[in-house]
């Protein structure tokens, strides 16, 4: 009766060991999905952010191409001339004329940013940073422009080769909501058909979007891909008085 007691009590003892068994290689085998897989059931590996660069640490496409103008109109003042005729009765008479004279109001191209910003009239507003790989391409400014007062106008080429433009000017209009409209880029290109002369052009367009909107007195409108709610956030995100001249 002890040896049938003794050898049930072995039999437990094994089941119970193996079940140990299977639950740490249980254990076991959890750990390690969810090593790959994430824990709590989360698949795939995370979607690493994009490297983004400071607008001043962002190098020319080529070479520098920056145009500073003070467009300030020339001030028109009389110059009287005087023509006389003579006969039995001497009379003359006298024309004048008004002629531009240059001087302070000459236009005139002008290399000091710093000045140019003090003379736009408006706050300058530019994303704090773009995607790491994007080029500048060009910035362009006027100031004392006798119908627009000041404006400026930037291009960035991105890393997808897509360019983006901001255009900025002083706000004078009241509609500041934010609105785009669909654009495109024609690129034609030939298909010979039958002889060499001739041929029909087959366009290929690249959807663009221009919106435009306001910041405080500043009027912007920017060009560049995507949907609207993408350039909606790049919108969002202008700020004022960023440092954008490459010091690389």
């Amino acid at each position: 009766m002890q040896r049938v007691f003794s050898l049930s009590h072995g039999v437990c003892w094994l089941n119970k060991r193996r079940n140990l068994y299977l639950i740490a290689a249980f254990l076991l085998v959890w750990l390690l999905f969810s090593a790959c897989s994430g824990l709590f059931g989360s698949t795939g590996s995370p979607t690493p952010t994009p490297s983004t660069t400071a607008l001043n640490k962002i190098s020319w496409c080529t070479k520098p191409l920056m145009v500073f103008r003070d467009e300030g109109a020339f001030t028109p003042t009389p110059s009287p001339t005087a023509s006389a005729t003579g006969t039995a009765t001497p009379s003359s008479t006298s024309t004048a004329t008004t002629t531009p004279s240059a001087g302070p109001g000459t236009p005139s191209t002008i290399t000091d940013w710093s000045t140019v910003k003090a003379n736009l009239g408006f706050t300058i507003y530019l994303p704090a940073t773009l995607p790491t790989g994007s080029c500048l391409v060009s910035a362009q400014a006027t100031i004392h422009d006798p119908i627009f007062g000041g404006s400026f106008t930037i291009g960035y080429l991105l890393p997808d080769h897509a360019s983006l433009s901001i255009s900025e000017a002083p706000l004078k209009s009241q509609n500041v909501t934010f609105e785009c409209n669909s654009t495109s880029i024609t690129t034609p290109t030939a298909t010979a058909k039958g002889t060499a002369t001739a041929a029909t052009p087959s366009p290929t367009q690249t959807a663009n979007q221009l919106c435009s909107g306001a910041k405080s007195t500043t009027n912007i409108v920017l060009s560049g891909p995507g949907p609207v709610s993408e350039l909606q956030k790049t919108f969002d995100s202008l700020q004022p008085d960023v440092s954008w001249i490459p010091a690389v």
